[in-house]
């Protein structure tokens, strides 16, 4: 695995933290128009995600073929009260966990990066595949996130 997919990969917490620095407050549990969730939920979801994908790697690489459940976001928006989190405390869980996370892949041997993680009802996944899949949801958030907030900026001005 090279060092660009971490690079990447670190830089989705920060993104978040920047973008809520001005992020109209008042508007953090309004549902983005293109998604199904407010900018809280989204935030909170991010952290809660990241320990998910943190257990997943180690599953892979202890036990390569580990079969797991996919991550049922609207249930554990529930579970998890994702309505009720400070979400500027969830940005930095996210980048916490996130580079907990790095760290974990940082001590991986390139062979470990082709070994497999089943999810339930769909097909493997190597580590460096899920890496791949983690960074397109950073990003799909982000872009959510980022909507949201071009919107907001656009009718106050």
């Amino acid at each position: 695995m090279t060092e660009d997919i971490f690079e990447a990969l670190s830089h989705s917490p920060r993104i978040v933290e920047r973008m809520l620095r001005v992020f109209p407050t008042d508007r953090l549990d309004d549902k983005i128009p293109v998604a199904d969730f407010s900018p809280r939920q989204a935030v909170a979801m991010l952290a809660d995600a990241e320990q998910v994908i943190l257990d997943r790697i180690r599953a892979a690489h202890n036990k390569p073929g580990t079969i797991m459940e996919w991550y049922d976001a609207e249930s554990r928006k529930d579970e998890h009260h994702f309505d009720d989190k400070n979400v500027f405390h969830e940005a930095e869980v996210f980048e916490s966990r996130r580079q907990m996370t790095l760290a974990y892949l940082r001590g991986l041997s390139p062979a470990d990066f082709d070994k497999e993680i089943q999810f339930t009802g769909r097909e493997a996944f190597t580590i460096g595949e899920y890496l791949s899949l983690v960074l397109a949801h950073d990003i799909e958030f982000i872009g959510h996130l980022s909507t949201f907030l071009a919107t907001e900026v656009a009718t106050v001005s």
